[in-house]
């Protein structure tokens, strides 16, 4: 399947605005929520930037993780921030989508193949509350762009882990140890895959390196992981 199933739009993300969600500004007829100069504002990640090259050193030495694609830097107060507030709790599903196809346009332009994608799972707390999964409309945007298909329930979190927002990088492999399987019913599809795990922000990696890791046991050739945002480190890290 090239779209995702069962995903829901909003009632939220049906409402009309003509103001920018972030800064407030009056959007133009051809913007949606975010108005293009705060598009614009968003700081890509370069590859020679030094938070890029610590994230792709840690990837390397666990062996798990064979190449990485952020697109932006996740900022306190800024931008991203904000859209990934919106996505993850005001029901903005849109947004999403939006970087999804940003994704697929950088992997598109950057030659990255891959033959499925994978969104990183919420744990299922998390998920009853809120909804839905973030991630699945991320994949649901990247799909658009490279048709590719999509699974979003081919690894499940079978243990509940505690927010990982004040935990540092120790603590947070530690959290997601052993929280994830892959389902029975996807096992031939990820066995040989270059596999495309999506998620919305990346701080240490540590969860995409478990999930990464299981896939691998499970036979998957390749692991490229894509995401949105990336938590910017401080030059002593």
């Amino acid at each position: 399947m090239r779209l995702l199933h069962g995903l829901f739009t909003p009632f939220k993300d049906f409402l009309f605005t003509s103001q920018c969600f972030h800064c407030g500004g009056d959007l133009e007829e051809d913007e949606n929520r975010i108005c293009s100069n705060c598009w614009r504002s968003l700081t890509p990640v370069y590859p020679d930037d030094h938070t890029y090259r610590v994230m792709v050193e840690r990837f390397a030495a666990g062996g798990i993780v064979d190449r990485f694609v952020p697109l932006y830097y996740f900022e306190k107060g800024k931008v991203l921030q904000h859209l990934a507030h919106g996505l993850k709790y005001d029901e903005i599903t849109s947004f999403g989508v939006e970087l999804g196809s940003m994704i697929g346009i950088s992997l598109r332009d950057q030659d990255v193949g891959a033959g499925l994608i994978i969104p990183v799972p919420l744990n299922k707390r998390k998920e009853r509350e809120r909804g839905y999964n973030q991630s699945d409309y991320i994949a649901r945007g990247v799909a658009d762009v490279l048709h590719l298909p999509v699974l979003p329930h081919a690894v499940k979190r079978v243990k509940y882990t505690v927010t990982q927002t004040h935990l540092n990088a120790d603590q947070r492999k530690e959290n997601v140890a052993d929280a994830f399987i892959v389902r029975d019913r996807d096992r031939r599809a990820i066995r040989d895959a270059t596999i495309l795990l999506v998620d919305d922000i990346i701080t240490t990696g540590s969860t995409i390196q478990e999930i990464g890791r299981v896939l691998k046991d499970h036979g998957a050739r390749t692991i490229i992981a894509a995401s949105a945002g990336l938590a910017k480190l401080g030059e002593d890290t």
